[in-house]
């Protein structure tokens, strides 16, 4: 694991985001280094979701300074920050659900595509040349969560856990430096979740990803985070090795509850 004396891959400097007397998110410094893995937890409400969108562009935030491998971030919009190498998912699965499984994957891509309309449009030799890579490529992410066989089938008909597993390969589609979780365990069973363990695992070591998750499940964020830190109405309150966090107790107090004794997992 990268160390926090590196040069920070994703660094956010006092990032703030106000809705109008409200502060959502207040001074969130966090930095990033390659290949880690980190969690970010906190009560509902906290503003965990609040600081992904402020990293992805769906949100300017009020004040501070989000920069992303050297390039600052705060006045781009989400498809920039996609194509410069930060892919999501989101709480509520976003998924084109008319569109097949595979369809779905493919327009991960689209971010990065060389080809214009009118080669399109004459269907040249490169636009040919792409597809086929592009269809090559999805077929081969689809077969990191034993999808492939389903990949004529209309996203929403696939089972929810499925769904879930499918949102996260077309993030990996836009071919990203840091991918961020947005609760990737809700609504998966025991087994499910287990295995997503080992899945978020195995694809930083794969694709050599920095990954950022927000997650509720707490043997999930305790088992894999390296990192972890926590928000309580916008603020960090703790951040430190699971651990660490497992028996702070501002942690079990604001987060997990006045009940005393070390974080259940």
């Amino acid at each position: 694991m990268s160390t926090l004396d590196q040069r920070s891959l994703l660094e956010t400097i006092s990032l703030t985001m106000r809705f109008a007397g409200l502060v959502a998110v207040s001074n969130f410094n966090l930095q990033l280094q390659k290949n880690e893995l980190v969690g970010l937890i906190g009560p509902n409400g906290a503003g965990k979701t609040t600081v992904f969108n402020m990293l992805t562009g769906v949100y300017r935030p009020s004040d501070g300074k989000m920069i992303l491998d050297d390039k600052p971030l705060n006045d781009l919009k989400p498809h920039n920050i996609t194509r410069l190498g930060m892919a999501r998912t989101f709480q509520n699965i976003r998924l084109f659900k008319d569109l097949s499984v595979l369809d779905n994957v493919r327009l991960g891509h689209h971010i990065h595509f060389n080809y214009g309309l009118l080669a399109t449009a004459l269907q040249t030799k490169h636009f040919y040349k792409e597809e086929a890579s592009t269809q090559e490529h999805s077929l081969e992410l689809l077969k990191i969560f034993d999808l492939e066989k389903y990949q004529d089938l209309q996203a929403k008909n696939l089972p929810y856990g499925a769904q879930r597993k499918l949102e996260i390969l077309r993030a990996l589609a836009t071919r990203p430096k840091i991918l961020l979780l947005d609760e990737p365990a809700a609504g998966l069973n025991h087994k499910e979740t287990e295995e997503l363990m080992q899945t978020i695992q195995k694809l930083r070591q794969d694709f050599d990803l920095t990954i950022l998750l927000i997650e509720h499940d707490m043997k999930l964020v305790m088992g894999i985070c390296e990192r972890i830190l926590v928000l309580d109405h916008g603020e960090t309150i703790a951040q430190g090795k699971p651990k660490e966090i497992q028996s702070n107790p501002i942690v079990i107090k604001a987060y997990l509850g006045d009940g005393g004794g070390e974080a259940q997992t």
